[in-house]
Order: structure tokens, then C-alpha cells, then sequence
């Protein structure tokens, strides 16, 4: 009985997926923010109306806050060149094929080094721009084999160079 449960649940879970998500069932704010789909709402695939669906009800749950940063971000990108915008890509692709470990070891440094102040953050991108590739290489692999006190008397280096 149970068995049955789960399965009928997973089925009617599954057809309703695949039905999509009909335009009178959107939210009024939903309709309203997707307006200029209306026409063509019932010609989308079905995993298109869902992801639709679902980005916009997250969009509609973010504070002020995070959809005025999230347009700059938007604003930034379409500024960029298109050339610029594939390496982005690329490289944003690259990210996602590495392991969850690897991803989050990653976000973590990158959070330490939005935490700098701006003047040395940019003090540390130039300085990094200007080592050569060998130079990089090197200065990566003292950081990992280093200790935390060690990893920080090498950025009071870096910084002091």
C-alpha cells in the first residue's frame, strides 16, 4: 500500500510537471511580470513554463535590496562586449563541471577577498596582473602548501611588494 502511495504520488508529480504551469494558475504579480509572454504562454514547453514560473517567484521573494543589486549585475553584463561575455561564460561553465568541494573552497575565497577593503583588493589585482604566468603558478602553490599563518604572511608580502 505504501509502494502504490509513492508511486501514484511520483506519477501525478510527473504529469503535472509535464503539463507545464497554465497562465490562469500564474499569481496576478506573476502575470503582470510576465505580460509580454501571455500570447505565447501556451506555446512554451512545459519545462519552460515551469522555470519561468519558478524564476520569477523567486525574483518576486528577494528584499529591494537584492533585486537592485541583481539589476547593476544584469546592467554590467549587457554592457560588456560580446567577446568578454563568452570567456565569462565559459569560465562560469568550467566552475560548474569542477566538484562541490572544489566550488565551495572557491566561493570561500572569494568571500575572504570581498571582505578587503577596495584599496587593497585592487592593490592585489594589480599585483597579481602583473606576475607572469609562471609567477602565479608558483605563488598558488606556496598558498596551498602553507599554513593559515603562513598563507597570511604571504598576503602581508603580496600587499607589500
Amino acid at each position: 500500500m505504501k509502494r502504490f502511495l509513492i508511486i501514484s504520488l511520483l506519477l501525478i508529480s510527473a504529469s503535472s510537471w509535464a503539463e507545464g504551469v497554465r497562465w490562469q494558475d500564474l499569481p496576478p504579480a506573476s502575470q503582470e511580470a510576465l505580460m509580454n509572454l501571455k500570447d505565447n504562454w501556451d506555446k512554451l514547453p512545459a519545462d519552460k513554463q515551469s522555470a519561468i514560473a519558478n524564476r520569477i517567484d523567486h525574483w518576486q521573494s528577494l528584499s529591494d535590496e537584492d533585486k537592485n543589486e541583481a539589476k547593476q549585475r544584469f546592467e554590467r553584463w549587457q554592457q560588456l562586449s560580446p567577446e568578454k561575455r563568452q570567456k565569462l561564460l565559459a569560465k562560469y561553465q568550467e566552475f560548474a563541471q569542477l566538484p562541490l568541494d572544489e566550488q565551495e573552497e572557491i566561493k570561500r575565497k572569494w568571500r575572504w577577498f570581498k571582505k578587503l577593503p577596495p584599496e587593497q583588493r585592487e592593490i592585489m589585482r594589480e599585483r597579481w596582473q602583473s606576475l607572469s604566468i609562471e609567477e602565479r603558478r608558483a605563488l598558488r602553490e606556496r598558498l596551498r602548501q602553507a599554513n593559515p599563518e603562513q598563507r597570511r604572511e604571504l598576503r602581508r608580502d603580496f600587499l607589500r611588494r
